[in-house]
């Protein structure tokens, strides 16, 4: 009987376990959609908790001073902003660690990116926050060592430490007369900040945050969306401290692309990614994730 009952056990023939195997990848095919689908609906939790608190720290910055939300070294009502391409970008190679100082060389005039590093300067809020999870970026280390934020006077780098933009700080002549003022008696619509721009290069060819309008299909709309989220959309961060996640760029008070000066929203016929404000309520948000 012992050997009766020896010869009916057997292991798994080959077409059995491919059979298994195969099922088995069935099944991670299946669920595995779903589960990026729930992980990036984590991610996008997470990173509206990280604008609001961005928004929180802009809230207190300006109460510490008389209103003003962030905004370092202001070239005047005649200059236009920097070009995110341009050095001047990027921590200064001078070595500043006054953000309100000027560089001889290399100058830090009107720099964006510099004036929402006045929010980590603060100590009040860490670098971790200013990292979508849904990004490539990481949490800035400030050169390492016992280095801290008051070591440097902007993000060691923008495409490796910055996942979200701010609305530009810096108006011309131009935006200036028509009331744009950045305190936070700002209208609640207005968008303060939101997922990083995608800028016009890049991402081949899918980045182009000037070429969609209002009546833009979701594939013409995507290109202006910013990558934190695969184009899919961004979160937007509210003047009134709110955060929404939104499939367009077409969500400033004026309903236009908070991405670009101007607009059809102001009676332009043209925008541009890279500029001041154009008027008193139109966000532009920079930088951009083309930055170096």
């Amino acid at each position: 009987m012992t050997t009766s009952l020896r010869r009916e056990r057997r292991a798994f023939t080959l077409v059995e376990l491919l059979v298994v195997i195969g099922i088995i990848a069935l099944l991670i095919s299946i669920l595995l959609p779903s589960l990026n689908k729930a992980r990036e609906a984590a991610n996008k939790v997470k990173c509206a908790s990280n604008l609001r608190q961005i928004g929180e720290a802009l809230l207190l910055y300006a109460n510490d001073n008389h209103g003003a939300f962030p905004r370092t070294i202001y070239a005047g009502m005649g200059s236009t902003t920097l070009i995110p391409s341009d050095s001047n970008y990027v921590v200064s190679a001078s070595g500043l660690t006054d953000p309100f100082a000027q560089a001889t060389t290399g100058g830090q005039l009107n720099n964006v990116p510099q004036a929402l590093y006045l929010l980590l300067r603060t100590e009040d809020i860490t670098s971790a926050v200013f990292v979508c999870p849904s990004s490539n970026a990481q949490q800035d280390q400030y050169g390492g060592g016992s280095n801290t934020s008051l070591n440097q006077i902007n993000f060691t780098s923008i495409q490796n430490n910055l996942s979200y933009s701010y609305a530009n700080p810096y108006p011309d002549a131009n935006a200036l007369s028509g009331g744009y003022k950045m305190t936070n008696s700002v209208d609640p619509g207005f968008a303060i900040a939101a997922d990083i721009n995608c800028g016009t290069t890049g991402n081949n060819g899918s980045d182009n945050t000037i070429a969609p309008t209002t009546n833009s299909s979701l594939v013409g709309m995507h290109l202006g969306n910013s990558n934190n989220h695969g184009k899919d959309g961004e979160n937007v961060l509210f003047s009134d401290g709110h955060v929404d996640y939104d499939n367009t760029p077409f969500v400033g008070v004026n309903k236009d692309n908070i991405y670009t000066r101007g607009g059809t929203a102001f009676g332009l016929t043209t925008s541009t990614p890279i500029d001041s404000p154009y008027a008193s309520n139109d966000s532009i948000l920079l930088p951009t994730d083309d930055d170096p």
